[in-house]
């Protein structure tokens, strides 16, 4: 009797002998020691994937590639829609602002101008 690498069943010498697949078998056990090694890359490389920090969800893979070539890149914990709507969110915050700032110079001038106009204040 003669047992075989990655058999579980016994041979006799000459059947082992005559049996000439031990290449294949040994290709096959590299190519599920090939394909564990990249379910194990894959789950790595998920595991350190970023995640938004508004929404939680996975950064896609352009946007952690420009996270990643852009060390110095504002909002890097942002995902694309999130970061879409903090752009949008700044514009009109600005823009608000902008507003208010004139409005209170229209007030301003407008308070200076009836100041102006009082009983001793006029202008001949």
């Amino acid at each position: 009797m003669w047992g075989r690498l990655g058999r579980d069943e016994w041979q006799t010498l000459t059947a082992a002998l005559d049996n000439p697949d031990g290449d294949r078998l040994y290709a096959v056990q590299a190519e599920h020691a090939r394909r564990r090694q990249k379910e194990r890359e894959a789950a790595t490389r998920e595991a350190q994937r970023p995640v938004c920090g508004r929404c939680g969800a996975k950064s896609t893979d352009d946007r952690w590639d420009t996270i990643r070539h852009h060390p110095g890149m504002q909002h890097r914990e942002l995902c694309e829609p999130c970061l879409h709507e903090h752009w949008e969110q700044v514009q009109s915050e600005k823009t608000a602002r902008r507003q208010a700032e004139e409005a209170a110079a229209r007030e301003a001038a407008e308070a200076e101008a009836k100041k102006n106009r009082g009983l001793f204040g006029r202008r001949r």
